[in-house]
């Protein structure tokens, strides 16, 4: 397929073939914040990602998304308390010990996200504001919003038009092939450190597609997101986390993800998901270094996907930033007896010979 007629405008806008409109990624639950804006700041950590997605593999102009998001705690009002965790310096990833964390707390984030597909562009750059208080003892809940621009366009140099003096296509290129429009984005998640419960929804306003005074016959439809999850510890090393994901345009049936992470010490999973009449997904993600995560997955088409091509790859990276270690802390220097100890003291006396 070298070539995309006009007629893809329909499909892409519609929401009626293709279901979503909106990003799609496998592996949600590495990164709930970029569905939704509450999903920021569960861990007193600040959390930078990028990632990619390539889908319909054997089809020139398949659809690839590029993102990047990050979000963080804030200290908010006169609070002299720090927001963040104190950077980890024992020799592990900082992602084997952050605890989803109880308590009220401010959270800033953003994202920039590209979309391509064929000769269409969607690019959006939306930051958000959650706050995050205590239902119980154990259990937190967050309500966030997200504010955003998004701008749409239609590259002409791949568009091939099946009656090349097609008056009403040169008409709409001719206003402009290019939309901007201001959106907004809605959540709110309950969780603590084992369970997660996320609903959220995009494109809240609905825009209709417009270029200048041409206005199309298609909108950019809401969609909704129900994510949750629950983590069950196996004895002191393994955990078995179950995932589903509900998503649900206005205009198509609503789809599903059922799925399960195994877990080995905080240390990486292994994934495996259906979703359903689509694709059976494997993944995996490993945390290296401190502050370094980084997870692969693989979509095998099924029935009519096949048609499209062998798949999808997705890849996501993420990086942790904690607070500084305090120097003025007191250095503990372990002793083994009481000579020992007495000779520290000596040492630690001024004016001891």
């Amino acid at each position: 397929m070298k070539n995309f007629k006009i007629s893809f405008i329909a499909l892409f806008l519609s929401g009626a073939a293709f279901g979503q409109q909106d990003i799609q990624f496998s592996q949600t639950l590495s990164n709930p914040y970029l569905f939704n804006p509450a999903a920021g700041g569960m861990s007193n950590v600040t959390e930078l990602n990028l990632g990619f997605r390539s889908q319909w593999l054997n089809v020139e102009g398949k659809p690839v998304t590029y993102y990047a998001s990050g979000q963080s705690q804030i200290r908010f009002g006169k609070s002299g308390a720090s927001v963040l965790d104190e950077f980890n310096t024992e020799k592990k990833s900082m992602y084997a010990t952050p605890q989803r964390t109880i308590g009220r707390k401010h959270i800033l984030g953003g994202k920039v996200v590209s979309d391509l597909i064929g000769p269409f562009n969607k690019t959006s750059v939306m930051g958000s504001y959650a706050i995050h208080l205590p239902l119980t003892q154990k259990v937190n809940m967050g309500l966030g919003i997200g504010l955003g621009w998004s701008s749409f366009s239609i590259n002409e140099s791949k568009v091939s038009l099946i009656k090349q003096a097609d008056q009403a296509y040169l008409s709409y290129l001719g206003q402009s092939n290019r939309q901007n429009f201001v959106d907004v984005n809605t959540g709110i998640v309950f969780y603590n450190d084992h369970f997660f419960l996320g609903l959220s929804g995009s494109q809240f306003l609905k825009n209709k597609a417009r270029f200048q005074d041409s206005e199309t016959h298609s909108s950019f439809e809401r969609h909704y997101y129900v994510v949750g999850s629950y983590r069950f510890d196996l004895m002191t090393k393994y955990a078995i986390e179950p995932v589903v994901i509900l998503k649900s345009t206005t205009s198509s049936p609503m789809s599903y993800d059922a799925g399960v992470r195994f877990h080995y010490q905080r240390m990486g999973w292994l994934s495996l998901s259906y979703r359903n009449n689509s694709a059976i997904c494997a993944g995996f993600g490993v945390n290296l270094l401190k502050q370094f995560r980084v997870a692969y997955a693989f979509e095998f088409g099924l029935a009519g996907q096949r048609a499209f091509g062998a798949g999808a790859h997705e890849i996501q990276l993420g990086f942790l930033i904690g607070r500084n270690k305090n120097r003025k802390e007191p250095v503990v220097v372990p002793v083994k007896n009481a000579e020992e100890q007495q000779q520290l003291d000596d040492e630690l006396t001024p004016g001891t010979e």
